[in-house]
């Protein structure tokens, strides 16, 4: 493990706690308010529900004070799809995203660096910000058979970062037809990648063509690159990895539906309003979900 040994080689910088959630994001809450920048490391995102209670309380507090007191920090989470062990607990596709809390979820290690750099000027200016990993993508090299297509390289400048604001279209490969015929699928985290495997079936089964695949990483609130782009595409399809009623993409649904941002066609697919077994793996957002959600698109 590329982190075995680390506290005890930068002792004064990274601290081993007990798992105990609320007590690490107390002690989070102490060290910014002494002027410190926190990073909260919370091993699975439903084990944030553990320590709920303190961390709506670290994020109200900034408006409790009228700005007086924030608790700038970042909390780290993992969840979303294809666990090894532990099912549920170590899956857990629900988010809780108060106001006041920036939630952000990459699909890669180029724009998990590029956007961990803004999470800390974000975190020095005081805002509380929530980057939640996907298991499923911590190991992942291959999008198609054996293409070595999601290994990245990583981004040296360390003046290169990626905003709340900044989304990533990956553009058609199969391209025909007039721009009127465009059709955007949106997503984040290994719905990326479902996505793009969605896109190779859809172009070669289906006859789809002009389909971008746009990861939109930010989930509590709408970027303002998503507002940008979607007025190009005739037809819309937001895929979710988080379960329905709990998918944070239908709230931006609404808000871009309200702004007349959408198109007449488009379409919510998320994953199933249950919990996630072990060993199993049709609980969640799937290729054959993304498919059917655009072939909708025809009906």
């Amino acid at each position: 493990m590329v982190t075995e040994g680390i506290a005890k080689q930068y002792p004064k910088r990274i601290m081993d706690f007990p798992p105990d959630e609320t007590s690490l994001i107390a002690a989070g809450v102490g060290y910014s308010q002494a002027g410190l920048l926190p990073i909260v490391e919370i091993p699975y995102a439903k084990y944030l529900d553990c320590g709920a209670d303190i961390f709506f309380e670290a994020a109200i507090s900034n408006w409790l004070t009228n700005g007086q007191q924030p608790n700038g920090m970042i909390i780290r989470l993992q969840g979303f799809d294809r666990g090894v062990f532990g099912g549920n607990f170590h899956t857990h596709n629900m988010l809780h995203i108060p106001p006041g809390v920036d939630v952000v979820c990459y699909s890669n290690g180029h724009d998990y660096a590029k956007g961990f750099r803004y999470l800390v000027q974000q975190a020095k200016a005081g805002r509380m910000v929530m980057s939640v990993d996907s298991t499923n993508l911590l190991n992942l090299r291959h999008v198609q058979d054996r293409d070595d297509a999601w290994r990245r390289v990583y981004p040296s400048d360390v003046n290169d970062h990626l905003t709340f604001d900044d989304v990533i279209s990956y553009p058609p490969t199969n391209a025909g037809g007039g721009q009127g015929d465009a059709v955007a699928i949106v997503t984040y985290g290994n719905g990326v990648v479902t996505a793009l495997q969605a896109r190779k079936e859809l172009e070669d089964s289906h006859g789809w063509h002009n389909i971008t695949v746009i990861d939109s990483p930010l989930l509590s609130a709408v970027p303002a690159g998503l507002k940008k782009a979607l007025p190009a595409y005739k037809q819309v399809v937001f895929a979710d990895i988080c379960k329905e009623g709990q998918n944070p993409l239908s709230g931006h649904v609404a808000l871009l539906q309200q702004e007349r941002l959408l198109p007449q066609q488009w379409r919510c697919v998320a994953a199933p309003r249950t919990y996630n077994p072990l060993g199993s793996v049709i609980t969640f957002l799937n290729v054959p979900d993304v498919v059917g959600a655009v072939n909708s698109l025809r009906e």
